[in-house]
């Protein structure tokens, strides 16, 4: 066979080229892209130009099929995927759609693959309890009034959401997300199934709190609540985009009713903002950029072999509301 079929557009909508693969990447947050194009031709492997299979195209979605529809010219190779964008949310993590597409011709035939990464962010549509009633966090805006365990309601003062790819998430999977079933920690708590980053902090009024800490409530990193069962990492998500609300101080806000906390910009934390993220927080906060100016937290931190002592028991945690 004498000839390669190649997407010959520049893959319309953000994507990379290859030899057989090529690699559109459309991100949701925020953005207006539901459809994603291209052309396919027949290109002679010893160099001249690109022109039609003879004998035409045939594409089919191997993989997310239920997250769009598919249209294509079997003569022309042109294709279109449209993306529904509900159904993507609603699954509430990133997918990948996958299309086998093979040109004819009278030497033989040739198959390419087309995969579309589609990013939401893993926490859209989590919702923030405010004053105005549940909110999806990414609707959040600077000045909204969200609701908090310590007192009135406080203005969001800055948000920030930070996107680890699957390339990332491959060589760290200490980044990959917590998955929070809906009920693990009683009923409404959470109302549905949250994700949250390993690092993010859950509150947890529990017995043992009292016992071995001499605390009524503790702020427990997510990953040391893991039990495999009702929290449990998530290995399917592949890329992630975190979300970050921050307050004049360190608060506890009810995210899908359960109590958890706000973003904390202590050393750690901001060590692993990226730079002009860390710039914007500086300039919102000049005393942060001396490293003293990290609030308070708004309960005892357990530290992670404290939190050994928590773990194991969790058809026993309680969460307080």
């Amino acid at each position: 066979m004498g000839y390669n079929i190649s997407e010959t557009t520049g893959a319309t909508g953000g994507g990379t080229s290859g030899i057989d693969t090529w690699t559109f990447d459309v991100d949701l947050t925020g953005a207006d892209v539901t459809t994603v194009s291209g052309d396919f031709d027949e290109v002679p492997i010893g160099g001249g130009g690109a022109s039609e299979a003879t004998q035409g195209y045939t594409f089919t979605v191997t993989q997310g099929g239920q997250y769009g529809d598919l249209e294509f010219n079997r003569v022309t190779g042109e294709f279109e995927f449209h993306i529904d964008r509900d159904a993507m949310l609603a699954s509430g993590t990133d997918q990948t759609i996958v299309i086998s597409v093979t040109g004819r011709d009278s030497q033989g035939t040739d198959t390419d693959t087309i995969i579309i990464n589609v990013t939401i962010c893993v926490a859209r549509g989590t919702l923030i309890d405010t004053e105005a009633g549940p909110v999806p966090v990414e609707e959040l805006r600077l000045g909204d009034m969200v609701r908090t365990l310590d007192g009135p309601a406080r203005p969001v003062r800055w948000i920030g959401c930070r996107h680890v790819s699957a390339a990332e998430l491959a060589a760290d999977p200490s980044l990959r997300p917590v998955r929070i079933s809906a009920g693990a920690f009683g009923p409404g708590q959470p109302a549905r199934d949250l994700t949250v980053s390993p690092q993010h902090r859950i509150l947890v009024d529990d017995w043992r709190a009292e016992l071995f800490f001499g605390a009524d409530q503790v702020l427990v990193p997510a990953k040391g609540l893991i039990n495999d069962l009702t929290i449990r990492t998530d290995h399917a998500a592949p890329g992630v985009d975190y979300f970050h609300v921050l307050f004049d101080r360190h608060e506890i806000m009810l995210t899908e009713g359960l109590p958890t906390e706000s973003f904390h910009p202590g050393e750690y934390a901001l060590r692993d903002l990226a730079e002009e993220t860390r710039a914007e927080l500086f300039r919102l906060f000049p005393e942060l950029a001396c490293g003293t100016g990290a609030p308070e937290t708004a309960r005892m931190v357990l530290r992670p072999w404290e939190t050994a002592l928590l773990n194991g028991h969790a058809q026993d945690r309680r969460i307080a509301s």
